[in-house]
């Protein structure tokens, strides 16, 4: 069977979800994937069940730049409880108080701690958590009761900040790169204080160039499709990415490029019309801003021009991925048409 070709009905674009506490990922992509009447729904980046905040949807085409979105960094505020331990690392495992514990005298000295932790780190996952092992997840060992070896990997944490201390509980804010996981750094504080410390509460802000603010609850975007302005809550695919130059094509390009042939630096413009170094990984889009595929600037073309493009001009670019977006409204208001 051939591929299905996208309908002007189908939306292509990124979701960004403030996700409630008491649902897993999952559940959010199963309740988009009603909402937008779609199976083409992933997510880049899950939240544990009860933290909260920001989760990166996509839709349609737009599932094909997850691998882009994965590494990016992220940041989260939440709370930490010192003198206890879990063996979840939070407040929903079995919770056990720290007999003897010492509670940190002050907020400096839980910086202090803190501070420490800053840098590249080795961090091993919490064993109640989606870290496959032999194929097989590190929480489904936990309930059977065995506790595979783990291996130690690497985070970076730009900034671990201590907001207040008060009662024993302290409020956080934590900068770092993708795969960190907070529970394991809560859990690490309270061994380097001695004191045991579990995550209490969890709330994702960013997400690469997203914030909070720019997040929609699942009720905003129910009534969205009650109102039939769907289109009017997702985010462009280029806008997702930022930190690749936006390359625009010019006439006869985007029919060349969907031929899969490279296009030359005179099919095309930029900003400030300067010529990508090779390697450059860019966004192709339409001079109206939609975004056409995901290209790499090269030297020359993978395979040999056509005869009519024997004198253009380098760079290439070399088509990675190429969106099947037929609808250039995706965006705007739905279609009130009947089908």
């Amino acid at each position: 069977m051939g591929k299905k070709k996208s309908s002007a009905s189908e939306f292509h674009g990124i979701l960004l979800v403030d996700k409630p506490a008491g649902i897993t990922s999952h559940d959010v992509v199963n309740r988009i994937r009603r909402i937008f009447q779609t199976r083409r729904v992933g997510h880049a980046g899950t939240l544990d069940p009860q933290a909260t905040g920001i989760l990166v949807v996509l839709l349609g085409e737009a599932t094909r730049v997850s691998e882009y979105l994965m590494g990016v960094e992220k940041s989260y505020e939440g709370t930490i409880r010192f003198g206890v331990t879990s063996d979840t690392y939070d407040a929903e495992g079995v919770v056990e108080t720290v007999p003897d514990a010492v509670l940190p005298a002050s907020q400096e000295a839980i910086q202090e701690a803190a501070n420490s932790m800053v840098g590249t780190i080795l961090q091993t996952p919490p064993a109640y958590s989606a870290k496959k092992i032999a194929g097989k997840k590190l929480y489904e060992y936990a309930r059977e009761g065995e506790v595979p070896e783990v291996e130690a990997r690497e985070v970076e944490i730009r900034a671990f900040d201590i907001l207040n201390y008060e009662n024993g509980t302290s409020e956080f804010g934590v900068d770092c790169s993708s795969g960190t996981y907070i529970r394991s750094m809560a859990h690490d504080l309270g061994q380097r204080l001695g004191c045991g410390a579990i995550l209490t509460e969890l709330r994702r802000t960013d997400v690469g160039a997203f914030q909070i603010e720019d997040a929609h609850t699942l009720e905003a975007i129910e009534a969205a499709a009650e109102s039939r302005t769907l289109g009017s809550v997702l985010v462009p695919i280029q806008r997702a990415l930022p930190w690749m130059p936006v390359v625009h094509l010019g006439p006869g390009a985007e029919t060349w490029l969907r031929r899969g042939q490279a296009i030359p630096h005179n099919m095309v413009s930029t900003a400030d019309d300067r010529r990508m170094p090779r390697g450059t990984v860019v966004v192709l889009c339409r001079l109206n801003g939609d975004a056409v595929a995901i290209a790499r600037a090269d030297v020359a073309p993978a395979s040999p021009p056509p005869r009519a493009m024997l004198n253009a001009v380098a760079p290439w670019y070399q088509p990675v991925k190429i969106f099947d977006i037929n609808n250039t409204a995706t965006f705007g208001e739905e279609d009130e048409s009947d089908e």
